[in-house]
């Protein structure tokens, strides 16, 4: 008995440390998988991802499909819609995104919120998650 009541306490500081949330991801219905081939956009992103990015997949620069990786570190947000959020320690610190689009049509889109920055094993896993849904 006392053990459960014990377990139940302990539950919420666990929830609590989570360091992420669960993705959005959308696919378009024109997308149709397994892809081919992806390019990868290079601008405005840290030579360390792309380094580990480029580890992970052969993009190829003739490809049609081009993966845009986006992301924000050390958010700070001043609206007071969010105090309840912030107050509790649940406000996101970062954001990553990755689209891959076919010219301006947007096929596929990754989306998470984290609660630190983003960093190169974020990335690793989420493009991980991303490859996956796109290569089976």
């Amino acid at each position: 008995m006392y053990l459960k009541l014990f377990l139940i306490i302990l539950i919420p500081f666990f929830i609590g440390c989570e360091e992420r949330t669960k993705p959005i991801v959308i696919k378009s219905p024109s997308l149709t998988t397994p892809i081919k081939c992806m390019s990868l956009n290079k601008l405005n992103i840290d030579k360390e991802f792309i380094d580990r990015l480029e580890r992970l997949y052969p993009f190829r620069n003739d490809c049609n499909l081009k993966l845009n990786v986006s992301y924000k570190n050390n958010i700070i947000c001043n609206s007071g819609y969010n105090i309840m959020r912030k107050t509790t320690g649940k406000f996101p610190k970062s954001y990553l995104k990755f689209e891959l689009r076919k010219g301006m049509k947007l096929l596929y889109s990754y989306y998470i919120d984290l609660y630190s920055n983003v960093n190169g094993d974020e990335i690793e896993r989420s493009f991980l998650e991303v490859k996956s849904d796109l290569l089976q």
